[in-house]
């Protein structure tokens, strides 16, 4: 045992050496208009030289183009499946109806299609899309299916910002990785011995001698970045989440969560032919942030609790029509009002106390059957979040975005004073205020989720669902059983379930049943008559979450049910 244990560490250690020349970082292609195609399927990169690994991508190898969005357009984007197991896409951020979030309830099967439509009412801003499928997020994320999305609008387009996408405005996907040692990617986070940019080990940018926009994405699954520059070289951050700060406000220093983004400017004028190193400093995150100081029972990597460079930004000629100043107001945040506005506890728990693995919110898990709670459309609510536990945890809300209050007891700073969806909530009984407004959606039927973004809690159950609808006083059951085409009963079900379909012709098909780990359970050719009764007896299969899908001619849908 000792013997593998050796093993192990020099595996992590030779890896990590392995990393020893500059890299040009990819700046993904970009995609726009009114029609957007997306295929997510399996990939190969060389990300050390003459080795190959196993990868996944959207339209690509691996992670995937920036979608280029602007606000009030109408936009059709079209997902396709090209994985041999089901997968969902979450538009992270955005303010979307919950049919077109990309939930785990949106399942997308392998070689199907889905084709969410709407019109973007997000203010200019960094946000992300990526997998949300329960059980399997961070499998398939941590692989490389994620990309980023910009969001222009009228307001930003007449900001004298850097605009010019590739060249001074720069998309910046960050991930802690673990390598095996045979470089393939590791379905998990406890140990993390490589930093990617934009699936780029040891990354090099080349940037113009003038101002220069970075938008920053932690797509990690689990740890944090503490970014700065060598010898503590100030920045601006001009956005955080969900759009432009009100101000840019100078740092040196600037954590991100799992899932957060931030835009920052970095002037680089005076730097001409000099290379500066973007480090990530976590020696210097408390404890209980993941990526600093470990905890007992928390598994350290060879990366945390020190300084690592992480990119290297080569200063060249500035371009023509440089951007050599930024102004100093950008936007007008306006806070909602706490008056009329009601309350709700939200409370992280592991059990046991000192777990670093098994946590719980208000001390429960995801079940894919039940509402957690349900909220008026038009409501504002303030949410206290605390954390019991020894870890840190980014919270992340679907479908709105929120204003932070205050962390423990005192205001937010001030780069975190603009719109956010991901916070990070502090350990040790750390509380997080928030307010928040349900607006322009609701749905009696299919829920916004709300969860820890780190993908091994999300997928271990640290996630809950909520409804937003004008209508109160509907079942669980019907909320999650009432489709369009079908619907199962009973859900949660034991021994029998039984599949009805409201359709009004007949139609002819197959019925697949897939667990929560995509395996294929029930597979079966059916033919639909109007109101037919199906019956599938379900005694012998393991408790948990099922996929049912249904593809018949014209019709396709897919629904979740439990076994109990």
């Amino acid at each position: 045992m000792k013997h593998l244990l050796l093993l192990h560490i020099l595996v992590i250690f030779s890896i990590y050496n392995n990393i020893f020349c500059q890299n040009l970082v990819i700046i993904p292609d970009t995609l726009s208009g009114s029609l957007i195609n997306l295929t997510l399927a399996t990939g190969i990169r060389e990300f050390y030289s003459g080795s190959l690994t196993k990868t996944l991508g959207y339209n690509g190898s691996y992670l995937g183009k920036t979608l280029i969005l602007y606000k009030g357009q109408k936009v059709k984007l079209n997902v396709f499946n090209g994985l041999q197991e089901p997968t969902s896409t979450h538009w992270h951020g955005l303010h979307v109806a919950p049919h077109n979030d990309g939930s785990p309830h949106t399942v997308i099967d392998p070689g199907t299609s889905w084709t969410p439509e709407f019109t973007v009412m997000d203010k200019a801003g960094t946000y992300w899309y990526h997998p949300h499928l329960h059980g399997r997020t961070l499998k398939q994320v941590v692989k490389g299916a994620a990309g980023m999305i910009i969001v222009r609008d009228e307001e930003e387009a007449n900001l004298g910002l850097p605009r010019t996408y590739g060249l001074d405005d720069i998309p910046l996907i960050f991930q802690f990785q673990t390598f095996d040692f045979d470089k393939q990617i590791v379905e998990s986070d406890a140990v993390d011995n490589a930093i990617l940019v934009n699936g780029t080990l040891n990354g090099e940018i080349v940037c113009p001698a003038q101002m220069v926009r970075l938008r920053l994405l932690n797509a990690s699954s689990h740890r944090i970045f503490r970014f700065g520059f060598e010898n503590n070289m100030p920045f601006s951050q001009i956005a955080s989440d969900a759009g432009l700060l009100n101000v840019p406000v100078q740092m040196t220093r600037l954590n991100l969560g799992s899932g957060e983004r931030a835009e920052i400017i970095l002037d680089l004028s005076a730097h001409l032919g000099k290379s500066i190193k973007l480090k990530t400093f976590g020696n210097e995150l408390n404890v209980g942030y993941p990526g600093g100081p470990n905890l007992m029972g928390m598994q350290a990597g060879p990366l945390d609790n020190k300084t690592n460079d992480i990119l290297t930004i080569v200063v060249r000629e500035k371009l023509a029509n440089a951007i050599t100043t930024i102004p100093q107001q950008l936007t007008t945040n306006e806070i909602l009002s706490q008056t009329n506005s009601s309350n709700r506890s939200i409370n992280f728990t592991a059990q046991p106390m000192m777990s670093m693995d098994n946590f719980y919110i208000n001390n429960a898990k995801f079940d894919a059957g039940v509402i957690n709670f349900k909220t008026k459309l038009n409501n504002t609510e303030i949410w206290t979040i605390s954390n019991q536990t020894m870890m840190a945890h980014p919270f992340h809300i679907h479908g709105n975005h929120f204003y932070i209050l205050s962390i423990n007891g005192q205001p937010p700073p001030e780069n975190m004073k603009g719109r956010k969806d991901v916070v990070l909530v502090p350990p040790f009984n750390g509380i997080v205020k928030l307010i928040t407004m349900f607006k322009d959606f609701s749905d009696d039927m299919i829920p916004y989720m709300y969860h820890c973004h780190i993908l091994s809690h999300e997928d271990n159950g640290m996630m809950g669902q909520f409804l937003v609808t004008d209508v109160l006083s509907r079942t669980n059951e019907d909320k999650i059983n009432q489709k369009i085409g079908f619907e199962i009963r009973p859900n949660p079900a034991s021994e029998i379930i039984y599949l009805t379909s409201k359709i009004e012709t007949v139609a002819n098909g197959h019925i697949v049943v897939f667990n929560s780990q995509g395996k294929i359970v029930y597979d079966k050719p059916h033919t639909l008559l109007p109101a037919k009764i199906i019956k599938i007896d379900i005694n012998n299969w393991e408790i948990g979450s099922y996929i049912v899908s249904f593809n018949f001619q014209n019709l396709k849908e897919s629904i979740v049910f439990i076994k109990k």
